[in-house]
C-alpha cells in the first residue's frame, strides 16, 4: 500500500509540471536537458576467506598430559590380629623412622607372661652351664692332630735319610744348575743394563752440547722449507678445486664405468665354439693315450724318444685344456670381477665427490700444519733456557749414578754366580759321614715324639669316658628343659610382634583409618606410610599413545615449584596389570623418575608432562583446520580466482595444532586456512 502511494504522487508531480510547462508556451523537449546515465548494479561482494601460507620449519610429535609427584615407596599397613586398638602412637602427616612402632592392641597379660618365660629360660640354662662344667670336654682330637703331625716327621726324616744315602739326585743337580744359570743371567742382564745406560748417557751428553752449540743450519733450513710448503698447501685448500682435478676426477670415473658396462656386456661363447675346445681335449687325452700304449708295445725305441713323445702329448692336453677353459670363463664374467669393478666405480665417484667439495676440515689440518711448523721453527731459532739445561745436567748426573749404581750391582751378581758354582760342585761332590749322621738322628726323634704322642691319647681317653658316664644323663635332662623354656618365649615373642604395627621404613603417614578403641580385622589396612625418598611422577597416559612409548625414554617435565626451570627425567615403569578384591584391572599410570635440581617438589603436587616421540626439520606444515577429510580422502582447499579448488595430500606428524604435509604441496603455496 505505501509503493502505491508513493506511484500515485510522483505521477500527479509530473502531470502537473507538464501543465506548467505547456501553459508557458516551452519546447519541453527542445529546452530540457539530457537524461543522466543509469548507474550499473554493483555485484555482490565475495565472502573473505582465510588465508594461509604453506610454510617449511620444525614439527615435534610429543605426548602432554598432566601427572602428579608421588612417593616411589609406599605401604599399607595392618594388625596381624584381630582386636581392640590400645593406642595410635602418630597422625596423618607426621614423619616416622624405619622400626618405629606406629600403633598396638590390648596385650593384656602378654608382657607379663613374656618376662616370666624368658626369667625361666635363663635359670634353665644356668644349670645346664653348671653341668657341662662339670663335664670334661673331649679334646682328644689335638692329640690325634699331634700323633699325625708327629708320623709327618718321622716320615720327613726317613725321606731325608734316604736322600742323604742316596747322595745328589739329578733334580738336585738341575736345580743347583738353574740356579747357575739364573745368577749368570742376572749378571748378564745388569751388564746390558749398563751398556744401555752408558748409550743414553752419551745421548744425553750429545744433546747438551748440540744445545748449547746453537741449531743446525741445515735443520734450520729445512724446518723454514717445511713452513714455506704448509702456507702454500693452506693457500690451495683455501682456494677450493681446480678445474683440471676435477676433470681428471671425472675421466676416471667414466673409465672405471666404462670398464664396468664392457665386463657386464662381453660377448659370450658360442656353444659350437665350446664344444669344439671340449672336442680338441677329447683328442689331445687319445693322443696321449695313443703315446703311452706305443711305449708300453715298444713302437718308441729309445729312452729319449720316449720322453719326448710323452712331453709333446702332455703339452698338447695341457694347451687343449687351456684354450677349453679360456672359453669356458669367457662366457660369463666372475661374480669376484664386477664386485671389484663395482669397488672400483664407487672409489671414483668417491673421489670426484671429495674433489668437487672439499670439506672444512682440509682448510683447518692445513691451518694446523702451518701452526705446528711456525711453532716448530721458532723452537729451533729459539735458545735454549736455562731450565731444558739444567734439566740435561739433572738427567745426565742421573745417569751417571745409575752408571754407578750398576757396576756395584755387576760386582754383587758375579759374587752370585761364584756362590752358585760352589753350591753347584757341593751337590756333585755327595754327602759326608757328618750329614748321615745327623739324619739318623733326626729319625730317631721323629719316632720317640710319635710313641709318647700315643701314649698321652690312651690315657686322656680313658678319663674322658669315665667322667661322661657320670654326667652325661643331667646334661641331657638340662638341655631338654632350656629347649621347651625356648620355645615358650619364641611363641609370645610372636604373639608380642602380632599386636604392633612398626614402620617397614622412613616416611610420612599419608592416611590414618583408626582410633584408639577401635575394634579391627585382622590384615585390614587401617594406616598408609609413604617415602620421602625417591619422588617420582605419575602419569596417566591414553591407551592409543602407550605402543608409542618405552621405558627409559625422556621426558621433560615443568612444575610451579620450580618456576622458568625445564625439568628432565625418564619413563621408568609402564602400566600393567593389577589384582585388587574384583579381579585383575589395569593400572593407567606411568611413572617417571625426574632429576630433581633441588629441594621442592612435594607429594601431590602436579607436573606438566611432555614426552618428545619424534622431531623433523625442515618439513612443509599447515594448520590442522587446512586439511579436510572426506572419508579416506584427505586435500586442502584454495582459491584459483574465483574458484576453489581442492589438491590431495598425505600428512605425516600431526599435532595439536600443526601437520606435517609429506606430499602433495610445495613451500609458499596459499591455501584456505579453514577453522583451526
Amino acid at each position: 500500500m505505501k509503493l502505491r502511494g508513493r506511484i500515485g504522487y510522483a505521477t500527479s508531480g509530473l502531470i502537473l509540471a507538464g501543465l506548467l510547462v505547456g501553459g508557458t508556451g516551452c519546447d519541453v523537449i527542445a529546452t530540457s536537458p539530457p537524461p543522466a546515465a543509469t548507474a550499473r548494479p554493483k555485484p555482490t561482494p565475495q565472502p573473505q576467506r582465510a588465508t594461509v601460507q604453506v610454510k617449511r620449519g620444525t614439527i615435534v610429535d610429543a605426548i602432554k598430559v598432566l601427572g602428579r609427584v608421588v612417593s616411589s615407596r609406599e605401604a599399607d599397613l595392618s594388625f596381624r590380629n584381630s582386636g581392640r586398638i590400645r593406642e595410635v602412637y602418630v597422625q596423618p602427616g607426621e614423619m616416622v623412622e624405619p622400626g618405629q612402632v606406629l600403633a598396638e592392641l590390648d596385650q593384656r597379660t602378654l608382657p607379663w607372661d613374656l618376662a616370666k618365660a624368658r626369667n625361666l629360660v635363663e635359670q634353665a640354662q644356668v644349670k645346664l652351664s653348671a653341668a657341662q662344667a662339670k663335664s670334661v670336654v673331649d679334646d682328644t682330637a689335638v692329640d690325634g692332630l699331634s700323633i699325625a703331625s708327629a708320623e709327618i716327621g718321622v716320615e720327613q726324616a726317613q725321606i731325608l735319610l734316604e736322600k742323604v744315602r742316596a747322595g745328589a739326585q739329578d733334580s738336585d743337580i738341575r736345580k743347583a744348575e738353574a740356579d747357575l744359570a739364573k745368577e749368570q743371567a742376572a749378571l748378564d742382564r745388569a751388564r746390558f743394563d749398563l751398556r744401555d745406560k752408558e748409550v743414553q748417557l752419551a745421548a744425553k751428553r750429545a744433546d747438551l752440547e748440540a744445545k748449547e752449540r746453537g741449531p743446525d743450519p741445515i735443520i734450520l733450513l729445512q724446518a723454514r722449507a717445511d713452513l714455506e710448503l704448509a702456507r702454500i698447501e693452506l693457500e690451495e685448500a683455501k682456494a677450493g678445486p681446480r678445474p683440471e682435478d676435477v676433470r681428471a676426477s671425472e675421466l676416471a670415473l667414466e673409465i672405471e664405468r666404462t670398464k664396468l658396462d664392457r665386463l657386464r656386456d662381453q660377448p659370450k661363447v658360442k656353444a659350437e665354439d665350446l664344444e669344439n675346445a671340449r672336442i680338441d681335449v677329447l683328442k689331445a687325452q687319445n693322443a696321449l693315450a695313443k703315446v703311452l700304449a706305443d711305449i708300453d708295445a715298444g713302437a718308441i725305441k729309445g729312452e729319449a724318444n720316449r720322453d719326448t713323445a710323452v712331453r709333446a702329448a702332455q703339452l698338447a692336453l695341457q694347451q687343449a685344456q687351456n684354450a677349453y677353459d679360456a672359453k669356458v670363463a669367457a662366457g660369463k664374467p666372475r661374480d669376484e670381477d664386477i664386485h671389484q669393478q663395482k669397488q672400483a666405480v664407487t672409489q671414483a665417484e668417491l673421489q670426484l665427490t671429495k674433489v668437487k667439495n672439499p670439506a672444512r676440515y682440509n682448510v683447518e689440518a692445513a691451518q694446523v700444519a702451518v701452526t705446528a711448523a711456525q711453532t716448530k721453527l721458532d723452537q729451533l731459532q729459539a735458545p735454549p733456557t736455562e731450565n731444558e739445561l739444567v734439566a740435561l745436567k739433572t738427567q745426565i748426573q742421573a745417569l751417571e749414578l745409575a752408571v754407578s749404581n750398576l757396576m756395584q750391582t755387576i760386582a754383587v751378581a758375579e759374587a752370585n754366580v761364584a756362590a752358585a758354582q760352589a753350591k753347584l760342585d757341593v751337590v756333585k761332590r755327595g754327602p759326608t759321614d757328618f750329614e748321615l749322621q745327623d739324619a739318623r738322628n733326626r729319625l730317631a726323634l721323629a719316632q720317640n715324639a710319635v710313641a709318647s704322642t700315643q701314649a698321652r691319647l690312651s690315657t686322656r681317653q680313658q678319663t674322658i669316658t669315665q667322667t661322661r658316664a657320670a654326667s652325661g644323663f643331667d646334661v641331657e635332662q638340662l638341655s631338654r628343659a632350656v629347649e621347651q623354656t625356648s620355645l615358650d618365649v619364641q611363641n609370645y615373642e610372636a604373639q608380642t610382634g602380632d599386636v604392633k604395627i612398626v614402620a617397614p621404613f622412613g616416611g610420612r603417614i599419608m592416611r590414618l583409618a583408626a582410633r584408639p578403641g577401635d575394634t579391627v580385622q585382622a590384615f585390614f589396612p587401617v594406616m598408609n606410610v609413604s617415602s620421602l625418598e625417591g619422588l617420582v611422577v605419575k602419569a596417566d597416559i591414553a591407551e592409543a599413545d602407550l605402543p608409542r612409548i618405552d621405558v627409559g625414554m625422556p621426558v621433560d617435565l615443568t612444575m610451579d615449584a620450580y618456576p622458568n626451570q625445564k625439568l628432565t627425567g625418564r619413563i621408568d615403569a609402564l602400566p600393567e596389570q593389577v589384582v585388587g578384591q574384583v579381579g585383575p584391572a589395569p593400572e593407567r599410570a606411568t611413572r617417571i623418575v625426574v632429576d630433581w635440581p633441588g629441594p621442592g617438589a612435594e607429594m601431590g603436587m602436579l607436573a606438566r608432562v611432555q614426552i618428545t616421540l619424534q622431531i623433523k626439520d625442515d618439513v612443509l606444515i599447515v594448520p590442522n583446520g587446512a586439511v579436510r577429510t572426506v572419508g579416506k580422502r584427505r586435500f586442502v582447499e584454495y582459491m584459483d580466482g574465483e574458484i576453489k579448488r581442492s589438491r590431495n595430500v598425505e600428512l605425516g606428524i600431526v599435532t595439536d595444532q600443526e601437520t606435517e604435509v609429506t606430499s602433495g604441496l610445495m613451500e609458499g603455496i596459499v591455501i584456505l586456512a579453514g577453522q583451526s
